[in-house]
């Protein structure tokens, strides 16, 4: 009897950016195309796939976090609510993240004892007059909460 959970990856191999491709080990299950994956792989369609999971999962905490209807779609084009969304996470908010937990710190470390405000940040680009607002999610989360109780 063989045991056809461990093999070779079936992979892209030209298009993969790891230096040991082929891995070998327990396959995961078969795409549209039969091809099975051994974890980690590197190819553009099992990283491209990676990261839809991982953004999904990080758009739904959102969502609940914030109260929102659709939890049958992905598109937060179609979520109920008093607020248009866009979820972004990965690599792409890596700089904007540093930049509020830096304005963050700052705040911190000036702010009066017993001040318990929620923080936020605001950046103002150049070449507009309108400013982008960040906050935690979790204290945005309880002032939406705050607002829609009142309407």
């Amino acid at each position: 009897m063989t045991d056809d959970r461990k093999g070779e990856c079936g992979g892209n191999r030209e298009k993969c950016t790891l230096d040991n491709c082929p891995l070998f080990g327990t396959l995961g299950r078969a795409d549209r195309q039969g091809v099975r994956r051994v974890r980690g792989c590197a190819d553009p369609a099992a990283r491209g796939r990676r990261n839809r999971t991982k953004g999904d999962a990080k758009a739904r905490r959102a969502r609940k976090k914030l109260g929102l209807g659709g939890h049958l779609t992905r598109h937060e084009e179609n979520w109920g609510g008093a607020l248009r969304t866009e979820i972004k996470s990965g690599l792409q908010v890596g700089p904007i993240a540093t930049r509020f937990q830096a304005a963050k710190a700052q705040s911190d470390a000036a702010k009066a004892l017993g001040d318990i405000r929620p923080f936020v940040m605001v950046a103002m680009p150049d070449g507009t007059t309108k400013g982008i607002v960040l906050m935690d999610l979790d204290e945005f989360s309880d002032i939406v909460q705050l607002i829609t109780e009142r309407l």
